[in-house]
C-alpha cells in the first residue's frame, strides 16, 4: 500500500510539472502571424512621345529635308506645344535661325516661305537682349586694342575729348578777331559815307590781346597769341563691360560670307599647274567699325559723341570678368600729380640736336600669307 501511494504521488507530481511546462510555453511563445509572400513589383510604364531634332547644323534660310532631322523619344510630360512628331510637318519649310545639331525643332524656328522668313528681320537681331540696342562706332587697328577684339568679347569704351574756350555769344573759338571801328567822314585817302569796321590785315592781325607794360621801360604794348588756341584733352572710360556684337561687316565675320566670296572667286580662276607655287590668299581688310550691345540711352550718347568727332578706344576685358571699377578721368594735371611727373626746369643748357616732338617709330605690319598645303 505504501509503495502504491508513493508511486501515485510521483505520477501526480510529474503530471503537474508537465502541465506547468505546457502553460509556461504557451504563455511565453510569440504569436506567429502568417508572413505575406513577396510580390513582384510591376515595372512602371513611361509614357514617351517622339519629337523631331536636327542631326546636323542647318543654316538660316535652308530647306528642312529628311536628311537633316530625326525622331527621338522623350517623356510626354516634356512635350511642349510647337514641337513636331511627324517629319511631314516640317519637310520643305525654311529655318528662321541657324540651327545647331541636336536642336529640338519648334514651330517658331521654321518659316513656310521666303517672304515669311524675310519679314522676321535679320538673324543678328536675335543676339540682342530685349531692352538693348546695337550701335556701331568707328575703330582702327590701334583704337581696337591692336585688332584682337572679336564678336562676343567684353570691352570697356574710352573716349578722348578736346575742349576749347568759346565766345559765349558767337560760339566761336577764342580769341576773337578785332577790327577798327570807322566813323562816317573823311579819312585820307578815303571818304566813308557810313560807319564800318576795317578788316584785319596779315596773319595774327586783329586778334584781341591784353595790354601789358614792358618791364624796365614802361612802354605799353598789346600782347596777342602766337598761335591758335590749343585744345585741352581729357580721356575717360564711359562704358564698362560692353558686349561686342560684331566686328566689321556682320555677314563677313559671322556668317562666312567672306569665305563664300573667296570660294566663288577661286572657282572662276583657272587651276594652277602642279609645279607652280600656290597663290597666297588675299589678306583680310582691317575692319573700320565695331557693333556694341548697349542701352538705348548709351547708344544715343555714342551717337552724339560720334557727331562731335570723338576718338574711341576699346579696352579688351579678361574672359569672365564682369567687375566694374571707379575710374578717374585722365587730364594733364591728373597725370602729373598721379604719376609724379615733374615739369622740367629751364636750364642754361640743353641737348643737341633740337627735338620739337618725340620721334616715335612708325609701325607698319604686313600680313603674312598662309601657305597652302
Amino acid at each position: 500500500m505504501r509503495r502504491g501511494r508513493i508511486f501515485f504521488l510521483l505520477a501526480l507530481i510529474v503530471f503537474l510539472g508537465l502541465v506547468a511546462v505546457v502553460l509556461v510555453f504557451l504563455r511565453l511563445r510569440p504569436a506567429i502571424t502568417p508572413q505575406p509572400s513577396p510580390s513582384v513589383e510591376a515595372t512602371p510604364v513611361i509614357d514617351v512621345v517622339n519629337v523631331l531634332v536636327t542631326t546636323q547644323k542647318v543654316p538660316r534660310g535652308s530647306v528642312i529635308t529628311r536628311d537633316v532631322v530625326s525622331l527621338i523619344p522623350i517623356q510626354r510630360q516634356f512635350f511642349l506645344q510647337g514641337m513636331f512628331s511627324d517629319i511631314k510637318d516640317v519637310e520643305g519649310r525654311l529655318a528662321r535661325i541657324d540651327l545647331e545639331a541636336g536642336f529640338i525643332l519648334m514651330d517658331t524656328m521654321l518659316a513656310n516661305s521666303a517672304e515669311e522668313l524675310s519679314a522676321q528681320g535679320s538673324d543678328i537681331a536675335l543676339y540682342i537682349p530685349r531692352g538693348s540696342v546695337a550701335v556701331a562706332i568707328p575703330i582702327d587697328r590701334l583704337t581696337k586694342a591692336s585688332f584682337p577684339v572679336q564678336a562676343g568679347d567684353r570691352v570697356n569704351v574710352a573716349v578722348v575729348h578736346a575742349f576749347v574756350d568759346l565766345d559765349t555769344e558767337y560760339q566761336s573759338k577764342l580769341p576773337n578777331v578785332a577790327g577798327e571801328a570807322i566813323a562816317p567822314g573823311t579819312r585820307e585817302p578815303t571818304v566813308y559815307l557810313t560807319a564800318g569796321i576795317s578788316a584785319p590785315v596779315g596773319e595774327g592781325s586783329g586778334n584781341a590781346g591784353r595790354a601789358e607794360t614792358i618791364p624796365g621801360l614802361g612802354q605799353p604794348i598789346m600782347v596777342v597769341p602766337s598761335e591758335p588756341q590749343r585744345p585741352r584733352l581729357v580721356a575717360q572710360v564711359i562704358l564698362q563691360d560692353v558686349t561686342v556684337l560684331s566686328v566689321g561687316n556682320y555677314g563677313a565675320t559671322l556668317t562666312g560670307a567672306v569665305n563664300a566670296a573667296n570660294v566663288q572667286q577661286a572657282a572662276g580662276q583657272p587651276e594652277q599647274a602642279p609645279n607652280q607655287p600656290a597663290q597666297p590668299p588675299p589678306p583680310q581688310p582691317i575692319p573700320e567699325f565695331v557693333s556694341l550691345i548697349v542701352t538705348p540711352q548709351d547708344a544715343l550718347m555714342l551717337t552724339y559723341l560720334m557727331a562731335n568727332g570723338a576718338q574711341f578706344t576699346l579696352h579688351l576685358r579678361a574672359a569672365g570678368d564682369n567687375s566694374r571699377v571707379q575710374i578717374e578721368a585722365e587730364t594733364l594735371q591728373y597725370y602729373l600729380n598721379k604719376y609724379n611727373v615733374p615739369i622740367p626746369v629751364k636750364l642754361p643748357y640743353g641737348l643737341e640736336p633740337r627735338v620739337d616732338s618725340p620721334n616715335m617709330p612708325v609701325i607698319s605690319i604686313q600680313p603674312t600669307p598662309t601657305p597652302n598645303p
